[in-house]
């Protein structure tokens, strides 16, 4: 497939909603640099690339969507930034400072439960404050706040099983905001949820980025919740992980139900869709076929 085919417009080219907003976006500064990053495992024959050559640029404040094949490295590429891997290779820059360890300025939220069971939800929330030496009633404060903003004052007392899945991942959200971290990095946090909670939970997050000053930067194997959230869409390719395309996401915010049927949505949808799982790399394996019944007739 040509990377030109089913195009999306170039952000000067769309609405003038869209156009405004890109405008806005890229005039802001550049707060995550990753600049021809590397990972591999073993050496010499036995040495294997998960990405190579990964160079990508966001600016303050942008959502940004990571979807590829599984074995790309998304995972991977969010563990380095925040200072959890090392890489093999090149640098990531955080307001133009390398980043080589974790530190406060960066949050992370997973796909699997994080929070402490034996803390109450804002003892959770409080973690990170009082390991930074915060004293005690201002870390208390902060908490609370972060609750409130998240939806889940009224839990502060309880413990992490006594919630359902989706307000354990708004505790660890807060709790990862709590820092005031420049950049939050989230690895596919509603996977596990069901699909109502998960388009909660989706919202949740939008309404929460509204309101705080950090970039986003979502992992995620989910095509819709990326063109649902993301201002642009960083698409990975697999063996070895590479970026395919930036893509500039062309749906109008606020965005609700209406917009996945709409004209812009779909577009993008069918272009992620084609670098996902192109025509090309569907299977046409042949699986032994053993009859295990005796039926009479055959099925389609």
């Amino acid at each position: 497939m040509s990377t030109h085919e089913h195009a999306l417009p170039d952000y000067k080219e769309q609405s003038p909603e869209v156009a405004q907003r890109f405008s806005r976006i890229y005039e802001r500064p550049i707060i995550l640099d990753v600049q021809n990053l590397r990972k591999s495992y073993g050496e010499g024959e036995n040495a294997t690339t998960i990405f190579d050559h990964v160079s990508l640029q966001i600016h303050r404040r942008e959502f940004i969507c990571v979807v590829g094949a599984s074995g790309c490295g998304k995972s991977t590429l969010a563990r380095i930034v925040a200072g959890l891997d090392e890489s093999t290779g090149g640098q990531i820059l955080l307001d133009g400072k390398a980043v080589e360890q974790p530190g406060p300025d960066r949050g992370m939220v997973f796909q699997g439960y994080t929070l402490f069971p034996w803390l109450t939800v804002k003892k959770n929330v409080m973690f990170g404050l009082s390991i930074g030496g915060e004293n005690e009633g201002i870390a208390d404060a902060e908490a609370r706040q972060w609750l409130e903003m998240v939806g889940l004052a009224k839990y502060e007392d309880a413990y992490p099983h006594e919630l359902s899945g989706g307000m354990k991942q708004r505790v660890a959200i807060a709790r990862a905001l709590a820092n005031k971290p420049r950049i939050l990095l989230m690895d596919e946090p509603f996977a596990a949820l069901d699909a109502q909670t998960r388009s909660q939970m989706q919202n949740y997050l939008l309404q929460i980025w509204k309101k705080v000053d950090v970039t986003v930067l979502f992992i995620t194997h989910d095509l819709d919740e990326a063109a649902f959230l993301a201002d642009r869409i960083l698409v990975m390719g697999a063996n070895p992980g590479r970026i395919i395309e930036f893509i500039e996401n062309p749906v109008p915010r606020p965005r609700e139900t209406p917009h996945f049927l709409s004209r812009e949505f779909l577009a993008l949808k069918k272009r992620l869709e084609e670098h996902i799982h192109p025509p090309s790399e569907e299977a046409h394996d042949n699986i032994p076929m053993i009859r295990m019944t005796e039926v009479g007739d055959d099925v389609e």
